[in-house]
């Protein structure tokens, strides 16, 4: 597993498109249900300091889905049904982040801490994989954490 920050210090150009597509937009979060069903939720990450954040409320689905199996998998959004703009997919491991002056500085980048509390976790990063579309062809690029 990998960072986000040393996913991009080994592929720049390759970070930099996923940058693009999952930055502060809504993107697809799976996770693994208690049964081993599959289940897919919306939220924002947001990338600051090399690394890679989302966060939710204590009390969804995906909180107890990542306490029991930490796997996930992140899918940004499609700009329209043409696939403009490409695609990114990642996977990896999220890890729940609770000293106090990480989530400060994770949320200062992003939104103040008010309302009720929120729980955040890091991503980190196991395989990334990019999706475009020019012209009438597909080009697909990956890279995968050399420690795992």
């Amino acid at each position: 597993m990998a960072t986000w920050g040393a996913f991009e210090t080994e592929e720049s150009e390759l970070a930099a498109f996923g940058r693009e597509r999952i930055d502060r937009r809504v993107s697809f979060l799976a996770t693994i249900r208690g049964d081993g069903g599959p289940r897919v939720h919306p939220v924002t990450p947001w990338i600051v300091d090399g690394h890679l954040y989302v966060r939710m409320y204590e009390t969804s689905p995906k909180v107890a889905d990542l306490g029991r199996d930490a796997r996930y998998a992140l899918h940004s959004m499609m700009d329209n049904d043409e696939g403009d703009g490409g695609e990114c997919a990642l996977r990896g491991m999220a890890e729940g982040v609770r000293d106090p002056d990480v989530v400060a500085a994770a949320y200062a980048a992003v939104v103040e801490l008010s309302g009720p509390p929120l729980v955040l976790f890091e991503l980190l990063v196991d395989e990334v994989v990019t999706t475009t579309y020019p012209g009438e062809t597909t080009e697909r690029r990956r890279w995968r954490a050399t420690t795992r």
